[in-house]
């Protein structure tokens, strides 16, 4: 099977219901769906060439599916649409991801050569906006 375009993955998949809240999606037809043909013997090289084409595509998928207030969330052998009262713990998570992200950042900054850091002003950013994140996780408390 040939590959196909990110739009008509996400066209298809929408055709078929597969992007309704709970669908699963088996990681089998995923690959299928999106023409990424699947090996039971090769390189590392080989492998990771396939896990990045199908990371390609989910991210597309993912980020399409935003925009309608669901996500795609990777399971051991599918994918799978959150239901609506799973979000709030997607939301949290990605918080958490970015607050993290933030922490790591300022430490690297902090330890970083005096004459290399980055501007006073651009740390001020930061700060604030670890502040921001703070207040966005205590709405969902």
């Amino acid at each position: 099977m040939s590959k196909i375009s990110n739009k008509e993955l996400y066209t298809n998949l929408k055709a078929h219901n597969y992007l309704d809240y709970g669908s699963v999606i088996p990681l089998e037809l995923f690959r299928d769906l999106c023409g990424i043909e699947t090996i039971l013997t090769g390189t590392k090289a080989d492998f990771d060439s396939i896990a990045l084409q199908e990371l390609s595509y989910a991210t597309y998928i993912r980020d399409k599916l935003l925009n309608e207030g669901k996500y795609l969330k990777g399971e051991k052998d599918s994918y799978r649409v959150l239901i609506p009262s799973e979000n709030i713990g997607q939301v949290l998570s990605l918080i958490n991801s970015a607050s993290n992200k933030l922490k790591r950042g300022m430490k690297l900054n902090r330890n970083t050569p005096p004459e290399f850091k980055i501007n006073p002003s651009d740390e001020v950013r930061i700060i604030m906006k670890e502040q921001d994140i703070k207040k966005q996780k205590q709405k969902f408390k």
